[in-house]
């Protein structure tokens, strides 16, 4: 898979979650995905799970990609930043996705890497 077929992805894996758009984001995924948001939280099996996780969180208020994907293989590191509202207060905060995708460039497993305690208050 390609760095280009990777940007393609995360694009509209960033897009649908800044349009809370949760059949977007689902669509981007394998029947049988996986996914830990964050890393360290529970791993959530199965699209019907992962709509539903998607479904009954909250969302980022925006997810951009925040520099070049770090591709190997059918894995790759894209760098992130969400906008998040805790406490009444917009969070900024950097994020770490690592996905790995099938031959069709569907996403087998994303894994979620950040820590709020590092976020930064924007407002």
């Amino acid at each position: 898979m390609s760095k280009e077929d990777f940007d393609a992805l995360f694009d509209r894996y960033t897009k649908a979650v800044t349009a809370t758009d949760v059949a977007g984001i689902v669509s981007i995924y394998a029947p049988k995905a996986s996914i830990q948001i964050p890393v360290g939280g529970p791993i959530i099996e199965g699209i019907d799970a992962i709509r539903a996780f998607y479904r009954d969180n909250e969302l980022a208020e925006s997810l951009a990609v925040a520099g070049p994907a770090c591709v190997a293989g059918l894995e790759a590191a894209v760098p992130l930043l969400a906008r998040v509202r805790q406490g009444g207060r917009l969070l900024e905060l950097d994020v770490i996705d690592v996905a790995e995708i099938d031959a069709e460039g569907r996403v087998l497993s994303m894994r979620a890497f950040f820590d709020l305690e590092g976020a930064r208050v924007v407002d």
